[in-house]
């Protein structure tokens, strides 16, 4: 009981980029952690649009500010600097990272804090494309890690491959990131109205934000050599445009179809009327994909890429819960499509698969669960 007090008392701080309803992997576990731990949740982020200041969202408290101005993708936010230097006393910070602002407002406030600040960091990327940025945010980057008590990773295949980890592996803990199913949010009405929309084809899904590490450009070519097939290409992104112009030089409007951003309360029934969920990523960006764990957590088989150093192939386990083919080749995506798709046993065994290695390694409860013995120790 008095444990479980302390607990309550203190508070874990969670340093993010963006927060609900923005959605994207890393803030799917920010919310997941801040509203199941066991000690009580704040939440810091900043935002690209006119945005309230503080409000509680399904029982966590979250401070928000207007993001001035972006250098790649990193933001800047004076009020984000001084809600860190206000809350950093006395709590447990949490810092998901990649995430410059961050590092740098924690840096800020170490010269005025009397006490230690106790951090975990939660190493969701390396910084991959923006070569310039790590070479100015390197050294910020190396003071956090050492400062730093404990550092999350999401899978022993990124953690081998992180250079930037190399130096701190006695500090590192592998956490999979874990979800709730999202069975019971299916809609059966909408799901057999999609596959009467198009058909009763075989439908393709994909998703996320349509940028440079997707590679959702591969997998628009690979449809070209499949028949009977359709792709639905969720999100929306920069590459939006680009994508489109691809699909009509290719001849495609009747096999990809633009569904922009989907709303929350319609994805899992967009999950479950596709047959097979494709993760079609070609750069280490991508570090594990979560949007794998919710096609799994109904049975959905996975067609993914092997990016070197990514835990996206340790997720879908190649015979297990997919088929993995190699990044950039839009025939090898094609062909692992067709081979599921017609082959009968094969795809039973890949659906039911897909959903047992969820049950064992990607739920909620064990990712909050390992969490919070992280936390007990800080």
């Amino acid at each position: 009981m008095m444990e479980q007090i302390i607990m309550k008392n203190i508070k874990v701080c969670h340093l993010s980029k963006y927060y609900k309803p923005y959605r994207g992997g890393l803030e799917s576990v920010v919310e997941q952690l801040a509203e199941c731990s066991d000690y009580d949740s704040l939440v810091i982020a900043y935002s690209d649009v006119r945005c309230k200041r503080t409000e509680t969202i399904n029982g966590v408290k979250v401070l928000r500010s207007r993001c001035q101005f972006k250098v790649g993708s990193a933001g800047f936010s004076l009020g984000y600097i001084y809600d860190v230097f206000k809350n950093c006393s006395n709590n447990l910070l949490h810092v998901h990272l990649p995430n410059p602002l961050a590092s740098f407002a924690l840096l800020i406030a170490s010269f005025f804090v009397k006490d230690p600040l106790r951090i975990v960091i939660h190493w969701h990327s390396d910084i991959v494309k923006q070569k310039k940025l790590l070479m100015i945010y390197k050294p910020l980057q190396s003071w956090l890690l050492k400062k730093c008590s404990k550092i999350i990773v999401t899978s022993q295949a990124y953690l081998d491959s992180s250079v930037c980890l190399s130096q701190y592996r006695d500090k590192c803990e592998v956490i999979p990131i874990g979800i709730d199913s999202i069975e019971n949010s299916v809609c059966n009405a909408l799901v057999n109205e999609l596959k009467k929309k198009h058909q009763n084809k075989k439908i393709i899904f994909t998703l996320g934000r349509h940028i440079y590490y997707k590679g959702f450009e591969y997998l628009i070519e690979a449809v070209a050599h499949l028949n009977n097939v359709i792709v639905l290409l969720g999100g929306a992104g920069p590459d939006t445009e680009k994508y489109r112009s691809l699909v009509i030089k290719n001849n495609l409007e009747d096999k990809v179809y633009f569904t922009g951003k989907i709303p929350e309360k319609h994805l899992a029934s967009y999950y479950a009327a596709a047959d097979i969920f494709c993760l079609p990523s070609i750069e280490r960006s991508e570090a594990f994909g979560v949007v794998q764990l919710e096609a799994m957590s109904l049975g959905k088989p996975i067609v993914s890429t092997s990016i070197y150093g990514s835990g996206v192939s340790w997720v879908n386990a190649h015979g297990q819960s997919g088929l993995i083919c190699n990044p950039k080749d839009s025939l090898a995506l094609a062909e692992s499509i067709d081979q599921l798709l017609n082959n009968e046993h094969l795809y039973e065994k890949l659906s039911l698969g897909a959903a047992a290695r969820f049950r064992k390694n990607f739920t909620k409860e064990n990712m909050i669960k390992e969490t919070n013995l992280i936390y007990q120790i800080l």
